[in-house]
């Protein structure tokens, strides 16, 4: 499979140098890259189809969320999301914008790769992430709400900044969120460890589609097994 063709290779250039150091500018001033039309509009509607199809074998969590996910191990071995997941040139070029010298994909035969599916009425709340940073594709957005709302660097390592945080979760500090631009087709490589951020209540038939890609600086990362109950309902065999 040609993934290459998938990716608006003229709108974002991947092995240019000027590009690359923009964008990972851009990452170290805002904790967040947002790259609009990644993928080509025209290969949209087979990711979309596969989705769809994928969907109808999520588990539903409510483990630090709303939402049903699909494993990676249930994406079957033709899925074009998977093998745009295992692309190599991908991890390269996200290990770029991030300022990394290399990076490896998750070994979780679970979490490396998720489909989030939020139906109506399913949420993600006020939330700091544990890991230094997230890679997904937007897909489909739902007809109403769906929001990824982000306020960027809030926190630090030596300022946890509790009292700013708490107005935001009261929503007393709107002028501080940020909607990012979720269209279908977009890649975004977000640092959630110091920005504050969450998934406003979804509305309507048409479910939520985000592809959730997971890397780390060094090889072999998997998560505990209290990770995978929750948010799988199962283990390895």
């Amino acid at each position: 499979m040609n993934i290459e063709s998938l990716v608006d290779i003229d709108r974002w250039p991947m092995n240019d140098n000027a590009l690359l150091s923009e964008l990972h500018s851009t990452f170290v001033r805002e904790n967040i890259v947002v790259m609009p039309g990644f993928i080509k509009e025209s290969a949209l509607r087979p990711l979309i189809a596969e989705c769809d199809e994928l969907a109808k074998i999520a588990y539903h969590t409510d483990v630090n969320a709303n939402l049903d996910v699909v494993a990676y191990d249930q994406f079957p071995t033709d899925s074009v999301i998977r093998a745009i997941y295992e692309w190599d040139p991908l991890m390269h070029f996200v290990a770029q914008v991030l300022g990394e010298k290399e990076l490896f994909r998750y070994a979780d035969p679970f979490g490396a790769l998720n489909l989030a599916v939020m139906r109506d009425g399913h949420e993600l709340g006020w939330h700091f992430d544990q890991t230094d940073f997230v890679v997904s594709i937007a897909l489909q957005p739902s007809l109403q709400g769906g929001d990824f709302e982000n306020v960027p660097r809030i926190r630090s390592a030596s300022d946890d900044n509790v009292e700013t945080i708490a107005d935001i979760r009261r929503g007393e500090r709107a002028d501080l969120v940020r909607i990012e631009p979720m269209t279908p087709g977009t890649l975004m490589v977000f640092n959630g460890r110091w920005s504050y951020h969450r998934v406003s209540q979804v509305h309507g038939k048409v479910p939520r589609h985000v592809a959730l890609l997971a890397y780390d600086t060094k090889p072999g990362t998997d998560s505990n097994d209290e990770l995978k109950l929750g948010r799988y309902g199962r283990l390895p065999v």
